[in-house]
């Protein structure tokens, strides 16, 4: 054993003490080791579901925060620059043709500047902002009166 590291003769030198100790001492380290495996798992539980929460709650702070900006960016100017919006605008215009839905004004006929509004505003229904069913036409007058306040849905009832 002359030529080994210091730790192989370590280890080496415990084997030795371990089978010349006495049955009885042998069981209760067996006891020991039994015992501190357990507290070690659930050390390792606590640890690992302390992890997960920490995750979790780090996750909602940032749906939350993200939930925010996007709430922000829909009831801005820029989204209605956006290609969703335009093409959701397109679309309103073609089914409902470019008549305002409160006074009948058209383009053609009194040179009424045409607006796809949301019955139930961006600011406070961010969710709906791209919701076919929550868009009316009306014309700039209507629109600006309507504001974003008022809620009234000028579309035609159909039965």
């Amino acid at each position: 054993m002359s030529g080994e590291s210091p730790i192989t003769l370590a280890v080496w030198h415990l084997q030795q003490q371990h089978k010349t100790r006495p049955k009885h001492q042998n069981e209760s380290d067996a006891i020991y080791l039994d015992e501190h495996k357990t507290v070690m798992q659930k050390f390792t539980r606590t640890a690992e579901a302390k992890e997960k929460r920490r995750k979790l709650k780090k996750s909602r702070e940032t749906a939350k925060r993200r939930k925010n900006i996007d709430a922000q960016f829909l009831a801005s100017k820029d989204f209605l620059k956006t290609y969703e919006w335009r093409k959701l605008r397109m679309q309103v215009l073609v089914k409902f043709e470019p008549r305002c839905m409160c006074c009948g004004a058209t383009p053609d006929e009194d040179g009424a500047m045409i607006c796809v509004d949301h019955i139930k505003p961006r600011l406070t229904h961010p969710e709906l902002a791209l919701d076919f069913n929550n868009l009316q036409v009306l014309c700039e007058e209507c629109n600006h009166g309507k504001g974003n306040w008022d809620t009234t849905d000028w579309r035609p009832k159909t039965i």
